[in-house]
């Protein structure tokens, strides 16, 4: 008789560790479809990245071989000494100041110079480019929002003058004309130039120095793909593959350079340093809410670690299971309900 209760006993303990095995199967499959937004650390090669910052202050400093700057808006120029300004209209000898404004078609190149970096005026979106990634000396710069800069002259040397040539700038209120002048030889000209909401910078650096700059706020997606003129396909610009570091979960990724890359902040992500030079060398770090990658718009998968990867380790999960079922069963045999053999 105590054999017949004893099987439906056993047939209960049965289907309750099934029940357990199954409930943890469903959670592992759940837990592996969940991504959860987390930290990673993201190092790219482009040779063109887009981006939209807050950030007070853009570029290190660094010598200017040549910097034309498409889009100004207006341009200080203070002499140590007195220079000859030459304008369409006239020759200004003696000329301590010059003061004029322009517009989005008013251009400005100047030869021998040091920059200090670009104010941001506001939220702006940034552009950043190789002009050639062969050359490493010459990128660009394109902004969608406003930018200031101090610049300042420096000594002519080997046999290069310092200068600045401008072309659709408005003198003391007059009509719109070109400009020319040399800075004063020993350097130390001061110049201001601010640019119109939407302007171009191309830089070409004097030797071979990098460009850096860190702590860049980004308020956006970073997508690193363009679309050429005249077509509708979207195209990878790495130029290496991207390494990629989930640092909570200790996860590694990397991305083919033939493949798009996209990465979504969730909150607080920055460019925590680039430089230019061979392409652009971006590191990005902070909180990722989606990173994906794929050979085209409709192959993106995600790279992100699931909520499975953000337990300890799938061993140690996998080891809990028969732990916890040999757990129940031994409190089961303690309180008598299996019964004696």
């Amino acid at each position: 008789m105590s054999s017949d209760s004893e099987k439906p006993r056993r047939s209960w303990i049965i289907w309750l560790v099934a029940g357990i095995w199954t409930a943890t199967a469903i959670a592992v499959f759940v837990l592996t479809r969940i991504h959860p937004a987390t930290t990673a650390t993201v190092s790219v090669n482009t040779k063109k990245v887009s981006f939209r910052t807050d950030a007070g202050h853009l570029l290190g400093p660094a010598d200017q071989e040549q910097l034309l700057v498409s889009g100004v808006k207006s341009l200080s120029v203070q002499f140590n000494k007195a220079q000859t300004l030459r304008t369409s209209s006239a020759t200004r000898p003696n000329t301590n100041a010059v003061h004029a404004v322009g517009d989005s078609f008013s251009s400005c190149t100047f030869y021998g110079v040091r920059s200090n970096g670009f104010d941001v005026l506001g939220v702006s979106t940034i552009t950043l480019e190789t002009v050639e990634v062969s050359k490493d000396q010459s990128f660009g710069l394109r902004v969608h929002g406003a930018l200031s800069e101090k610049l300042s002259s420096r000594p002519s040397q080997h046999g290069l003058t310092s200068g600045v040539e401008c072309a659709g700038v408005h003198i003391d209120g007059g009509p719109a004309e070109d400009l020319e002048s040399t800075f004063s030889a020993e350097g130390g000209d001061s110049i201001y130039v601010a640019t119109a909401p939407d302007a171009r910078l191309d830089f070409t650096l004097a030797g071979h120095p990098e460009v850096r700059d860190t702590q860049i706020p980004l308020r956006n997606e970073l997508r690193f793909s363009e679309i050429y003129p005249g077509e509708t396909t979207e195209k990878s610009v790495l130029l290496a593959p991207a390494d990629i570091l989930f640092d909570r979960v200790g996860k590694k990724a990397s991305v083919d350079s033939g493949n798009l890359l996209v990465v979504t902040p969730r909150k607080d992500l920055y460019i925590r340093q680039f430089a230019v030079g061979k392409g652009i060398q971006l590191t990005v770090h902070g909180s990722v809410r989606q990173i994906r990658a794929g050979a085209g718009p409709a192959d993106l998968a995600s790279l992100m670690p699931s909520a499975f990867d953000h337990m300890d380790s799938s061993m140690r999960i996998y080891g809990a299971i028969p732990a916890l079922a040999g757990l129940l069963l031994g409190i089961l045999e303690k309180m008598g309900i299996l019964g004696k053999k």
